[in-house]
C-alpha cells in the first residue's frame, strides 16, 4: 500500500510525499527493488547523483539485470560525467530490452556525449527503426552527421523528419542549420523563415537567418534580423555579435563598429573578444592600446575568489598529468598542423589529453584530434559555469586555452579557474587579459622580453619558435619558379583575405613600383567574391598600380592549394598581421618569403618561422630593405631555381619541423610549470 501511494504521489509531482512513502515501504521490506528504484529516480530529479546511484545499485542487487533500473543507473552515470561506464550499463539495458526505443535513445545520447559519433549515429538509426516518429532521434542523428562532417546527410535526415512532424519548429530550425553548414544558403534561408513562421519569437532563429543573409551579401536585411532578435531578447549576445560582424574586414571601421555595439552592452564577452581580434588586424593601433583593451576584458569578467577545482587536488610533481585543451578549431585549421602533431607526440605514460571542443565546424581532421585524445568532450552547448564544472570533475591538472579571443572561445570558463594551472598557447596572438590564466607560452622573437609589460600572464619562452609544423604527406614537390617562363617576377599572397588591408597593399605597391615588370597573385577561396576583389584593386589603384598587374585565384583543396605555389616566385608578407601557416607552407614549397617584422606578436609570425626555419634572409629590417631584396631577385631571377630546392630542404631539416624536439620542450615546460605550484 505504501508503494502504491509513493508512485501516485510521484506521478502527481509530490516528490517529498513519494519519498516518505517509499522510505516507509523500505522499513517493511528493506530490499524492495521498486521502492529503491523510486528513491533513486527522486534523488536524480533533485541532482543528488551519488545518493541516486547507491539506491539504484541496491535495486539491481535485489533484481539483477532489470532494464529499467539499468537505464536509471546509466542516466545517473552520464550526469556524473562517467560516460564510458554509462555506455556499458545502458548497453546491458538495451540487451535486456531490445525493443525499448527510450532506453536505446539514452544509450545513443551517452555515446554522443562520449564523442563516439559513429556509434551514436547507428544507435539513433535503430531508435528511428523502432519508433519512426521519434523526433529527438532524428534531431540528434542529424547533429551526429554534422559532427562527422556530413551536413548534407544531416539535412536529408531532417527533411525526412519534417514529413513526419511538419509543425515541429525544432526540426525546421535544425534543418536550416544543417543546410547552412552544407553551404546551401538559399535553402537555409527558406528553412529559417519557415521556422520563424512556426515560432516568431524565437530570437536565435532570427540571429541565424541574419548570419545566412550576411554571408549571402545582404547586410541590410541581416541587420534587421539581428535587431529583431534583440527586440525579442535584449540579452541575446549572438545578435550583438552579428551586428558587430557586419563589418569583418579588420579595418578601423570594424573596430569602431564593435565599440559602438559595446556602448550598448559593455559586458558582452563575445563582442569584446571580436573587438580584440579586429584590433590585431587594424593598423595604426599601438601595443599599449591593445594591451589596455585586453586588461579591460579581464576587469569586466573578473575571476571569482574561489577556484572551481577541488582544494584537495593532487599536486604531486612527478605523477601522470591530465592536460585539458579548449578549442573551437579541432578541424582543418592551422592548429591541425601546429598543435595536433604535438598532441600525438606526447609520452602517453606521462601525459593524458582531454579535448574540449567548442566549435560547430568539423571535418576529417576533427577525427584525427579525437583519435589523439584520451577523452573527447563536445561542450558547445555548455555554459561557462557548466564547462568549468565539467573540467573540474574531469580532474584536469593543466588547462590550455588554444583559442584566445577567436570565435567559439570559452575564456569565461577559464575565469572560474577549473584547473590548478592554466596556460595560453596556440592560435591567438596576444594576452588573454585574464589573471586566472597563469602562463602564456611564447618565444624570443614573437614575444621578446621587453614586451612582458603587455601580458597579464607570465610569459614562458620554452622553445626557439612557439609552434612547430608537421607538413602534410600530400604536399607536392617544389616546381620551377614561374619567372623562368614569364617575363618578370610574380609576387603573391596566399594568406586569408582578412589579413589584407591598406597597410599591406601600400607595402606591396611600393615593391611593384620598384619592380615594374612584376605581377601580383592572390590565392584563396574568399577571392571568389567579386566585391572583395574590387576593394583590393581599388587600394592598388590608389597606390598607382594598374589592374593589369593583379590576378586572383580561388584555391581548391589543400593539396591543390599547395601546388599553386608553383605560380608565384616570392611571397610578400602581410602587415600588421603576419602570415603564420602560409609562411610555413611557402617554405615547404620552396618559395622565398619576404617580411618586415611588426611590433606586435601577430606581426612577427613570419620572422620567427623564417629565422628558425632556415631562411633568415627573408627578414628585412624595414620596407626599404624589403624592396632591395625584391629588386635583387628581379635582377637575377635564375637564382630562384636553386632556392626552390634549398629552401624546402633547409626548412624540413630545421627546428620548426622537428616535432620530436618541440614536444620535448613543450611537455618539459608543462612539467616545469606544474612543479612550481
Amino acid at each position: 500500500m505504501s508503494l502504491e501511494k509513493a508512485f501516485a504521489s510521484y506521478e502527481a509531482g509530490e516528490r517529498a510525499a513519494a519519498r516518505a512513502a517509499a522510505e516507509a515501504e523500505l522499513k517493511i521490506s528493506a530490499h524492495n527493488a521498486d521502492a529503491l528504484h523510486l528513491l533513486a529516480v527522486i534523488a536524480q530529479d533533485e541532482n543528488r547523483q551519488s545518493e541516486a546511484e547507491d539506491f539504484v545499485r541496491r535495486a539491481l542487487k535485489a533484481v539483477p539485470g532489470q532494464p529499467l533500473y539499468l537505464n536509471t543507473l546509466g542516466n545517473g552515470l552520464v550526469a556524473q560525467g562517467r560516460t564510458n561506464e554509462a555506455i556499458t550499463v545502458l548497453g546491458e539495458a538495451v540487451q535486456a530490452a531490445p525493443g525499448q526505443p527510450d532506453i536505446m535513445f539514452n544509450l545513443a545520447n551517452a555515446e554522443r556525449t562520449a564523442g563516439r559519433y559513429e556509434d551514436a549515429s547507428e544507435t539513433y538509426r535503430k531508435v528511428i527503426a523502432l519508433r519512426p516518429g521519434h523526433i529527438g532521434a532524428y534531431n540528434n542523428l542529424a547533429l551526429m552527421l554534422k559532427a562527422l562532417g556530413d551536413a548534407e546527410s544531416a539535412a536529408t535526415v531532417l527533411i525526412e523528419a519534417t514529413a513526419r512532424a511538419p509543425g515541429s519548429f525544432e526540426i525546421r530550425f535544425n534543418l536550416a542549420n544543417a543546410l547552412h553548414t552544407a553551404g546551401r544558403l538559399d535553402a537555409a534561408e527558406g528553412a529559417f523563415r519557415k521556422a520563424i513562421e512556426l515560432a516568431p519569437r524565437h530570437a536565435e532563429a532570427h540571429v541565424n537567418l541574419g548570419v545566412v543573409l550576411k554571408e549571402g551579401g545582404r547586410p541590410d536585411e541581416a541587420e534587421k534580423c539581428f535587431r529583431a532578435a534583440i527586440a525579442i531578447n535584449p540579452n541575446m549576445s549572438q545578435a550583438y555579435v552579428g551586428l558587430a560582424d557586419l563589418t569583418d574586414d579588420g579595418t578601423m571601421d570594424a573596430v569602431a563598429h564593435r565599440k559602438a555595439v559595446l556602448a550598448l552592452k559593455p559586458d558582452l564577452a563575445a563582442v569584446r573578444s571580436s573587438l580584440l581580434m579586429c584590433m590585431q588586424y587594424a593598423p595604426g593601433i599601438s601595443r599599449a592600446e591593445i594591451a589596455a583593451e585586453h586588461k579591460k576584458f579581464g576587469e569586466i569578467h573578473k575571476s571569482p575568489s574561489k577556484s572551481a577545482f577541488a582544494a584537495e587536488h593532487d599536486l604531486s610533481p612527478e605523477r601522470k598529468l591530465r592536460i585539458g585543451v579548449v578549442s573551437g578549431d579541432f578541424r582543418f585549421h592551422a592548429m591541425a598542423f601546429f598543435a595536433l602533431p604535438v598532441f600525438k607526440a606526447r609520452a602517453r605514460d606521462r601525459f593524458e589529453l582531454v579535448c574540449y571542443s567548442t566549435g560547430a565546424k568539423v571535418d576529417h581532421h576533427t577525427l584525427n584530434f579525437r583519435a589523439a585524445a584520451d577523452l573527447w568532450r563536445d561542450v558547445r552547448a555548455l555554459s561557462a559555469e557548466a564547462l568549468a564544472d565539467l573540467i573540474a570533475r574531469d580532474k584536469v591538472d593543466i588547462l590550455i586555452d588554444l583559442a584566445g579571443h577567436a570565435p567559439h572561445n570559452r575564456l569565461l570558463a577559464f575565469t572560474l579557474k577549473p584547473a590548478p594551472l592554466q596556460i595560453a598557447w596556440g592560435d591567438y596572438v596576444d594576452t588573454r587579459g585574464l589573471p586566472a590564466i597563469d602562463v602564456l607560452f611564447g618565444d624570443p622573437i614573437q614575444t621578446p622580453a621587453e614586451d612582458d609589460k603587455y601580458y597579464v600572464e607570465r610569459v614562458v619562452r620554452f622553445a626557439p619558435d612557439y609552434i612547430c609544423y608537421a607538413p602534410p604527406d600530400y604536399a607536392p614537390q617544389p616546381a620551377p619558379p614561374p619567372a623562368l617562363r614569364n617575363n618578370g617576377l610574380t609576387f603573391g599572397c596566399f594568406s586569408e583575405a582578412t589579413k589584407i588591408g591598406p597597410a599591406s597593399v601600400a607595402q606591396w605597391a611600393a615593391v611593384l613600383r620598384a619592380v615594374p615588370d612584376a605581377r601580383f597573385l592572390f590565392n584563396g577561396y574568399l577571392w571568389a567574391d567579386a566585391g572583395r576583389q574590387g576593394k583590393i584593386i581599388s587600394l592598388f589603384m590608389d597606390n598607382g598600380i594598374g589592374t593589369d598587374r593583379i590576378k586572383f585565384q580561388t584555391g581548391g583543396d589543400h593539396a591543390t592549394f599547395l601546388g599553386q605555389y608553383a605560380e608565384v616566385d616570392i611571397i610578400l608578407d602581410t602587415t600588421p598581421y603576419s602570415g603564420g601557416l602560409t609562411t610555413c607552407e611557402a617554405l615547404l614549397m620552396g618559395v622565398p618569403v619576404l617580411t618586415v617584422p611588426g611590433e606586435r606578436f601577430c606581426g612577427r609570425h613570419a620572422a620567427a618561422h623564417l629565422i628558425n626555419g632556415g631562411y633568415p634572409d627573408g627578414v628585412a629590417k624595414d620596407v626599404n630593405e624589403l624592396i632591395a631584396k625584391a629588386k635583387a631577385f628581379a635582377a637575377d631571377p635564375t637564382s630562384l631555381a636553386a632556392l626552390r630546392t634549398n629552401i624546402r630542404e633547409a626548412f624540413l631539416a630545421s627546428r620548426v619541423c622537428d616535432v620530436t624536439a618541440f614536444a620535448q620542450d613543450f611537455y618539459g615546460a608543462l612539467r616545469a610549470e606544474w612543479k612550481k605550484l
